[in-house]
């Protein structure tokens, strides 16, 4: 069965370093899973989530198969920045283009997930930027 990382992280992994992004895909026998199940989910299980499922095939010859027209897809709208999906320099870079409100959500989010140092001893200046920002956006 096929497993998709959900989050990324980095891990010895017999002996080696082994960086695994999310998004990639591995098979469940693949060593990088074991004791890391929760950082992956099988892949029917997203795109099941996603509103996609998976079509079966058939092998009999001759057999028609029906297809699920796809659906009007609805206004999409952007998933918000998960700052645990990004290393530390990203999430800085991505802070330095914010507003004070977006700021905000990005490190609450990031104190509650990794709480990393270098992202938490620059808190104060990030909001006092992201303020900045806003009062020269009005």
């Amino acid at each position: 069965m096929a497993l998709r990382c959900i989050r990324s992280f980095a891990a010895y992994v017999e002996g080696r370093p082994r960086v695994v992004k999310a998004g990639t895909l591995v098979i469940d026998g693949d060593p990088v899973v074991k004791g890391r199940e929760a950082s992956f989910e099988s892949v029917d299980a997203h795109l099941q989530k996603r509103g996609r499922g998976v079509e079966a095939t058939t092998a009999d010859p001759g057999t028609v198969r029906t297809l699920t027209p796809p659906t009007e897809p609805g206004p999409s709208t952007p998933d918000p920045f998960d700052p645990t999906q990004h290393v530390t320099k990203d999430v800085l870079a991505y802070l330095g283009t914010v507003g004070e409100a977006e700021a905000l959500r990005v490190l609450d989010a990031e104190a509650a997930g990794e709480n990393r140092a270098g992202i938490r001893k620059v808190r104060d200046q990030v909001l006092e930027d992201a303020r900045a920002r806003d009062a020269a956006s009005e």
